[in-house]
């Protein structure tokens, strides 16, 4: 028998299950009385589906709960992909009672494979796995599917014949998943690069990707790629990744601050009679950019600093100081003129606005069309084009778009 490849990975069957009998049937408690569960338990699998997917597929409603937009386009394909996936095994069966859903995907990965050995080494399973789940839908048929011999196991005409509409059926349910899953992003990055980089950015790029939908969470550190819960990660980091934008350090101010009359004319050595502004966070900046560019001037030892950095920005804005700012958050209002540079030369960091991906998609998924436009962002930006004009306040905090 030819093996034929693998479908995409399914969450666990009986979550899709209930939920799309949670959907058709109108509520948990309607939903129970059809599968034979409780309304808890029911619940249970749904909010684990919308863990695994990392979307929200009921909303709070008045009268209880709603699907969501994407719920409803979920539940659809999934009602189509069940019935398929029932006529599919139905040729098994005298009867239509519902298959033991959970093990259609190993029952199908053995037939694929021509073994329980293969399946279980595909699947991350033991063959000691693979084997209940072939048990127990020879139980649900009344008859055996898998002929046991010395030296292994074979699959039975009736299994064998089968096989293609079961395969397609699981590859098809696939799809409807990725397709849900692919349509939310979720990115986690500094809270400065949230408020100041990506939010002026985000109406262009819905704009660029219709149907996309954006969950932002602004962190203090990288996340680890293993157990959290994003697909990217958007942070300033000297390695990995793929580099968005270079950065570099130069001190900004206000023009205001420096056109008064008896202000400083600009000089390096004139940063010592103005105020300096700095963020908690990269407080050292001062005396990177001064023992690089101003050797001879004096390390400022108390600084204006401020817990978040566009609150920095903004009091530079406002004439309050000067700012050591870091390019690829200003460069903005560098372009505009509403923040000028003439205290020096500005100074590369060692670390560049990269791009980290914690989750691979497939090259048209959700993930990676987001991923190749902020790529494209920062390249055109790298380029000389035009940095998007400021729109609105751009604060971000676990925010969905």
């Amino acid at each position: 028998m030819a093996v034929a490849p693998p479908p995409p990975r399914l969450p666990p069957l009986p979550h899709l299950v209930a939920f799309e009998a949670t959907v058709r049937r109108g509520g948990y408690a309607a939903a129970a009385l059809s599968v034979g569960r409780t309304p808890g338990a029911l619940r249970a699998k749904v909010r684990a589906l919308e863990a695994g997917l990392g979307v929200a597929l009921f909303q709070p409603h008045a009268k209880g709960l709603a699907v969501t937009a994407q719920g409803a386009e979920l539940a659809d394909a999934l009602t189509a992909g069940l019935r398929a996936l029932h006529r599919a095994v139905a040729p098994l069966a005298a009867d239509r009672v519902d298959p033991p859903w959970s093990a259609l995907p190993p029952f199908e990965a053995a037939l694929r494979c021509g073994g329980f050995a293969a399946a279980a080494a595909e699947l991350g399973q033991t063959p000691r796995a693979i084997a209940a789940s072939v048990r127990r839908v020879e139980d649900w048929a009344g008859r055996p599917v898998f002929a046991r011999h010395a030296r292994g196991t074979t699959p039975l005409a009736p299994a064998v014949a089968i096989a293609p509409a079961l395969g397609a059926a699981l590859h098809d349910l696939s799809e409807a998943v990725r397709a849900c899953a692919d349509a939310q992003v979720r990115i986690a990055t500094l809270p400065a690069i949230a408020q100041l980089w990506l939010a002026p950015r985000l109406a262009a790029l819905r704009a660029a990707l219709p149907g996309v939908r954006l969950s932002i969470t602004a962190l203090e550190s990288m996340p680890q790629a293993k157990t959290a819960p994003f697909d990217l990660a958007l942070f300033l980091a000297p390695a990995g990744g793929s580099v968005v934008a270079h950065d570099a350090l130069l001190p900004v101010c206000a023009p205001t601050l420096v056109a008064a009359p008896g202000a400083a004319p600009g000089a390096a050595r004139d940063l010592a009679g103005l105020p300096r502004l700095t963020d908690s966070t990269w407080h050292d900046d001062w005396r990177r950019w001064i023992q690089a560019a101003a050797p001879d001037l004096p390390v400022p030892s108390h600084d204006a600093r401020h817990s978040l950095y566009a609150l920095a920005v903004e009091e530079a804005l406002a004439g309050a100081g000067v700012l050591i700012g870091h390019t690829v958050l200003i460069g903005r209002w560098l372009q505009s003129g509403a923040l000028i540079a003439p205290f020096g030369p500005p100074v590369p960091c060692a670390s560049a606005l990269r791009l980290f991906r914690l989750r691979r998609g497939a090259p048209k998924s959700g993930v990676e069309r987001v991923a190749r436009w902020i790529e494209t962002a920062g390249e055109e930006e790298s380029d000389g084009t035009d940095a998007p004009a400021r729109t609105g306040d751009p604060q971000i905090h676990n925010l969905v778009l």
